[in-house]
């Protein structure tokens, strides 16, 4: 049995969030507002991906306290969203700085603007393909039979995930009508879905028909973004 694929969707998002902490030369940056400034002591980089496109910064969001004067404080905290394709008037001078530097999620903040500490950067990314063939993963009872029909997948979705950028296969989930073996499937043939965690301790994949072991070997790890 062969399996044949075509992409449908690819979607990545990126998570990076840093503490701003002042220093004897900077001080916390500050964003205007109706009460009285935000001092913005922490951040949260949004990115996203589609089909393999580079990393594509879409929000960042500043977290702080509003305070007197713009001073750090520890009442009215609140959080702003910015988004870099809007214009950016009105925008203070320092986010727009930030925004052209953050646009590459790996390259480091200026410190001239404020002391930057990275606390997290996570990622997941969604390949769906449709498949085409007859390729069939048969279903189990749990008496340990088998079902009458297996599932002949027309759909599956390779899920991953990364923390530092070390990227993993979190879940490979099939989809398809339960069809008998060299039948074709009716308009409203009864569908099912059968996932494999194959980071799970391996035990998912146990029982797994050769070509799903294959096709997931081949898609341990996704195909590499575009660079920034």
């Amino acid at each position: 049995m062969t399996a044949a694929l075509t992409l449908i969707n690819d979607h990545a998002t990126r998570i990076v969030e840093y503490t701003i902490t002042p220093s004897t030369d900077v001080s916390v940056p500050h964003l205007p507002s109706r009460i009285v400034p935000l001092a913005v002591t922490g951040l949260r980089l949004t990115y996203t991906g589609r089909r393999g496109t580079a990393w594509d910064l879409e929000i960042v969001t500043c977290k702080g306290n509003h305070a007197p004067n713009g001073e750090v404080g520890r009442t009215f905290r609140s959080q702003q969203d910015h988004y870099p394709h809007h214009a950016s008037t009105g925008r203070p001078a320092w986010l727009n700085a930030l925004m052209d530097t953050a646009a590459d999620p790996d390259a480091p903040l200026p410190r001239h603007l404020a002391g930057f500490t990275r606390t997290h950067d996570s990622a997941r990314r969604s390949i769906a393909f449709e498949i085409s063939g007859d390729s069939e993963i048969p279903q189990w009872h749990p008496l340990n039979m088998p079902t009458p029909n297996p599932l002949r997948p027309d759909r599956v979705r390779f899920n991953y995930v990364a923390e530092d950028n070390a990227w993993r296969l979190d879940a490979a989930e099939f989809e398809g009508p339960w069809v008998a073996t060299r039948q074709h499937p009716g308009p409203n043939q009864n569908r099912g879905q059968k996932p494999y965690y194959p980071t799970s301790g391996g035990s998912s994949l146990r029982g797994a028909p050769p070509w799903v072991l294959d096709l997931v070997g081949r898609h341990s790890l996704p195909p590499e973004l575009a660079a920034v």
